[in-house]
């Protein structure tokens, strides 16, 4: 059995609003495999980026850890402070931001961003860092680098800022990359390009955890998926068999909202996911469930295994 190289066991996180703690994160478990992508998905505000950055520990200052584990290299990060934190981020487990026009420092160059980075995280000559910065830059697929490594962000395109902060990512040589919806602000033909970059990153024995609220921007690329919803994990699969044979409800809507045929009437879910100040007793999701009964809401189901497949449901598919 392959063992996992970074592992979230039973974590609960809150917020502090207005002096009262609600839960954001409750009792999720992930394991994240080297050489795999692991998706994790779900509507705005369902814990996807909360659930990483805990790993990072970069969190808001109302945030409250409430329970749990983040295990990585025999030890849990959650006990480890600001200076171990310091000699992990970037180093071993590096973050690819949301919007890569808003990531970089409009004031410096692709060359000075990247040789600070390495610099940091390497004890090499400015010399040596240029060489693994042109190096890491053609590794992305960034186009005349030699000569583009001196442009300014505002110079260059979405897709290619987009490289860039990759780039940034992988030149301390990180074994675990975190992905927070790194396409949204790409046209789609630069998304299947940068999809198809992170999987070459893949093959190379990084481990990448991609955040998206999109399940039809994996279908192709990821290998394991996981569905979040009002801070619970509520189904976990290997990503063929999710998209064969969805267990939960709210899973098989999210593909069955998917635009795959021409012609085909897209179904929407109907309502809309509760706000973290105004908690669901019982299942998270039987306010929008057609086969929610009176069990669904009296109690919220744990994940059971079905066939391989992690499910959250007392009435899985």
């Amino acid at each position: 059995m392959q063992q996992s190289v970074l592992e979230i066991k039973n974590f609960s996180l809150g917020l502090e609003i207005d002096r009262k703690t609600y839960s954001v994160l409750k009792d999720i478990n992930f394991s994240f495999f080297k050489g795999k992508i692991h998706a994790i998905v779900g509507e705005s505000g369902c814990g996807k980026t909360m659930s990483v950055m805990s790993i990072l520990k970069l969190l808001p200052k109302n945030s409250k850890f409430l329970g749990g584990k983040i295990l990585f290299e025999g030890k849990n990060i959650l006990e480890l402070d600001e200076r171990d934190m310091r000699e992990i981020r970037g180093r071993k487990i590096a973050l690819i931001p949301q919007d890569p026009m808003t990531s970089l420092n409009p004031l410096y160059t692709v060359e000075n961003q990247l040789l600070e980075t390495i610099m940091l995280h390497n004890d090499v000559s400015k010399e040596r860092a240029l060489d693994i910065a042109l190096k890491t830059l053609e590794s992305v697929e960034f186009k005349d680098a030699q000569k583009r490594i001196k442009a300014y962000p505002h110079e260059l395109s979405g897709g290619m800022k987009q490289r860039v902060i990759i780039a940034m990512a992988l030149a301390a040589n990180a074994d675990i990359l975190i992905a927070d919806e790194p396409t949204t602000a790409l046209d789609v033909t630069i998304q299947a390009q940068i999809l198809k970059l992170l999987e070459k990153i893949k093959e190379q024995g990084r481990t990448i955890i991609l955040i998206t609220h999109d399940l039809g921007v994996v279908a192709r690329y990821s290998d394991d998926i996981s569905i979040m919803y009002l801070g619970r994990v509520v189904e976990r699969a290997q990503s063929d068999m999710l998209f064969k044979h969805p267990r939960h409800p709210y899973t098989k809507a999210l593909i069955e909202a998917l635009p795959v045929k021409k012609g085909k009437k897209l179904k929407n879910i109907k309502g809309q996911p509760s706000p973290v100040t105004e908690p669901v007793l019982g299942c998270p999701f039987h306010p929008r469930c057609e086969r929610a009964d009176d069990r669904c809401r009296a109690a919220c189901p744990g994940l059971k295994n079905i066939d391989n497949t992690d499910v959250a449901c007392y009435h899985p598919l």
